[in-house]
């Protein structure tokens, strides 16, 4: 496969521009023109300007979620793979960006590759969802296999939707505090000192905030650029596998938050580890899978042993016992879907009650959070005017 660079309108009359993957420019042409584009240019890319795996701004959730829900409907309803790809390519309901990518698999798919070699070479897709599909193609499940991975990815967007909830109003709160000591150093400071001249010279926190004051006034053209580079340095840097030890390192410092993690942890390890061996993906690979979607170094380290032990013959409840990163009644779970022949079930089930204590535990971390975040803000403020008073009293003493 190659990377070609392409230039059409659309049926609306837009111009499009990007890059998309395939065998030969006619073959690219001939897949655009069926769409109703109008095809300007397609010309490939040079190999050696080489391409990057790292997906900076993936899909939404909430995209791949209705993709796969409206995908598993059209395959229900008899329609073919590349057929159900192209109807979902044109829906503007899905971003430009997905449907870009949605084309360049119905390509793929045209030049002899299967759906889950298409979906694994856009970078987009992640490893749970190539694994069902993979596992659904061989199987001939491909529709059920759709609808569970529509219901996982729709339960992880409700979890995230709830902690992004619970962390508004302490964000909003830090906003304030920063936007009000921003406000103090370039409004109220300057105008205070300046009744006084030069009779006063400024000391602590109140020079520190002149100081900050000037800094951004005078060489706000170097400081703007190297806050904005810090801060992608630093959203590289969280989505690396060191940066997954950091935050799994500050998210273990504050109780109520290591509580919340580790039963997200366990709730999000059950749902994946169901939702794959119901699909029929082989355990070991399961697991892995299972591990990588709890974002916890601790457990995806050990993990790998669980899975050594389970190759050498050991029973999955002793192997995890052994590593001890999960609760007693997640092993004893696995303990009984493992005697029934029902694990899949079972850790649903898991999935289900520990949902709850997710639940619950952000509703405790939200009520202990917001007078926290209020004596943090009125600390500040009452800090800020102490140092205030101490100021205009030393003024008042240089006056006299």
């Amino acid at each position: 496969m190659a990377e070609f660079k392409y230039e059409v309108i659309n049926p609306s009359g837009k111009v499009e521009r990007g890059r998309i993957s395939g065998r030969t420019e006619l073959e690219i042409i001939q897949t655009f023109s069926r769409q109703g584009y109008t095809v300007r240019n397609v010309s490939e890319i040079s190999a050696s300007l080489g391409t990057s795996n790292l997906v900076l701004f993936p899909v939404k959730l909430g995209e791949l979620a209705l993709f796969s829900r409206q995908m598993a409907t059209m395959i229900s309803s008899g329609v073919r793979i590349r057929d159900s790809l192209e109807i979902l390519s044109s829906q503007l309901t899905f971003s430009k960006k997905f449907r870009k990518i949605l084309t360049q698999t119905v390509i793929s798919i045209e030049s002899g590759q299967s759906f889950y070699e298409a979906a694994s070479e856009t970078g987009v897709f992640d490893d749970f969802f190539l694994s069902l599909i993979q596992s659904a193609e061989e199987g001939g499940t491909l529709e059920e296999s759709l609808e569970k991975i529509a219901e996982y990815y729709e339960g992880k967007q409700r979890i995230q939707n709830k902690i992004k909830s619970a962390m508004a109003y302490p964000l909003f709160v830090m906003g304030f505090a920063v936007i009000m000591v921003f406000a103090i150093a370039f409004f109220i400071l300057p105008n205070l000192l300046s009744a006084f001249g030069s009779m006063y010279t400024p000391s602590g926190v109140i020079k520190l905030l002149l100081d900050l004051k000037s800094l951004l006034e005078n060489h706000w053209p170097i400081v703007i650029p190297a806050a904005i580079g810090v801060i992608f340095v630093l959203f590289l840097f969280m989505k690396s596998k060191y940066g997954l030890v950091v935050k799994d390192f500050f998210g273990n410092i504050f109780p109520p938050v290591r509580k919340l993690r580790n039963l997200t942890a366990v709730e999000r390890f059950s749902k994946t580890l169901s939702i794959l061996v119901s699909s029929g993906v082989e355990i070991t690979k399961a697991l892995e899978l299972s591990a990588k979607v709890t974002q916890r170094p601790k457990i995806m380290k050990r993990m790998v042993v669980v899975i050594s032990r389970i190759k050498d013959g050991e029973e999955l409840n002793k192997a995890l016992k052994e590593q001890d990163i999960f609760p007693p009644i997640a092993i004893s779970m696995v303990s009984i879907g493992e005697e029934t022949g029902q694990l899949g079930e079972v850790m649903n089930k898991v999935a289900e009650f520990y949902a709850e204590q997710v639940d619950t535990g952000i509703k405790a971390l939200v009520s202990l959070l917001e007078p926290l975040m209020i004596m943090f803000v009125g600390l500040m403020v009452g800090f800020i005017a102490y140092s205030m008073y101490d100021a205009i009293y030393s003024m008042q003493g240089a006056l006299a």
